[in-house]
């Protein structure tokens, strides 16, 4: 569920700069009007991301925008610009920029108005990405904004460009190309257009907040049936949850599984047991939406020995909908890998 932090990151940033199907309006996008000493503008029109050039250097703490907005403010020589976006569109009629004390229409060099029309492009076959995730943790939160912000309005060739920014473009733009759980996010780029503005800020400000869908709590469950050289025909049943806490899908702390087996002793008597092991050393990994699980687990007969296990499955897809589940894998013992039982697991 995306978590939407309701309160404006502002960042200052003195730096010189070198010189979904979007359209972009310049110009006539603004009402401007003057409430006292104060310049307020009024949108006439549905925007996803706005950028403004003043002919004048303003203190970045004049410059207020509604709560929930992102908002960045640079110094390009002895201009000042500022550009604003936020994860739902801005609606007509809204207020969405007050600077304290500017009194001149004549110093607004240039605005800029973006508007994107959520179509839903196929995938090109690659697996979904949480676009904005620039530190890869797994989220699209303050630090991302903070590199973002960065190297808003740099372009190719400048040193403040950063390729991994430049996600979307008005001729080819970013898109919301997977449905299921990636339904809301921007997960696809688009092509590259050698600078950083209003496309791509609409990306990162519509993903802003959300986590990577994979990221969560997981129920497992699965079926063990095979011939052990220990145990003879081992048929099990169990069940466990994990949590993956970030984007290296690594685990803090053990996982513990409980389950029920049926075996042979050393004479061949059938024995009926239910037990919970220790699973530790987990590790996740998805590459081309195959999940695969590998870990060691505990002798649930308190032997002190250790096996390594793997789990690998398919997450279920559906036309271009994908889900944070896998209906049934293969659960493998390794060295050597034989394949021993089935698994299932979806994310809570």
């Amino acid at each position: 569920m995306k978590i939407f932090r309701y309160f404006v990151f502002v960042l200052l940033m003195a730096i010189l700069l070198s010189g979904c199907y979007i359209k972009l309006h310049e110009e006539n996008g603004l009402e401007t009007r003057f409430d006292d000493d104060d310049m307020v503008f009024i949108l006439k029109s549905d925007a996803d991301a706005i950028e403004l050039l003043i002919d004048k250097t303003i203190d970045f703490s004049t410059v207020l925008v509604p709560d929930g907005y992102l908002k960045i403010v640079k110094y390009i020589n002895e201009n000042t610009l500022i550009a604003l976006a936020r994860g739902t569109k801005m609606n007509q009629g809204e207020e969405i920029l007050r600077i304290e004390g500017l009194k001149e229409k004549g110093l607004i060099a240039s605005i800029k108005i973006w508007n994107a029309l959520d179509i839903y492009h196929e995938s090109n076959g690659t697996e979904p990405e949480l676009l904005g995730d620039f530190t890869g943790d797994g989220q699209v939160e303050g630090f991302d904004f903070i590199a973002f912000a960065q190297s808003y309005g740099n372009a190719l060739g400048s040193p403040g460009y950063e390729a991994s920014h430049d996600m979307s473009s008005l001729e080819n733009p970013a898109s919301k190309a997977f449905s299921g759980i990636w339904a809301k996010i921007y997960s696809q780029e688009g092509v590259p257009d050698g600078k950083i503005d209003g496309p791509d800020f609409i990306v990162f400000a519509n993903n802003y907040g959300f986590a990577n869908p994979y990221l969560g709590t997981w129920t497992f469950t699965g079926a063990i049936d095979y011939d052990s050289s220990s145990f003879g025909q081992v048929n099990a049943t169990g069940n466990g949850t994990a949590t993956i806490e970030s984007l290296n899908y690594n685990l803090t702390g053990n996982v513990t599984m409980s389950f029920e087996a049926d075996y042979e002793d050393e004479s061949g008597n059938p024995l009926h047991s239910e037990m919970t092991t220790t699973i530790n050393n987990v590790s996740f990994d998805f590459d081309n939406l195959v999940m695969t699980i590998d870990a060691t687990v505990d002798d649930p007969t308190g032997s002190g020995s250790t096996y390594d296990v793997r789990l690998r499955g398919a997450l279920r897809t559906d036309g271009n909908a994908v889900y944070a589940e896998v209906p049934s894998g293969d659960i493998y013992l390794l060295n050597p890998e034989r394949k021993i039982g089935t698994w299932s697991g979806s994310k809570e």
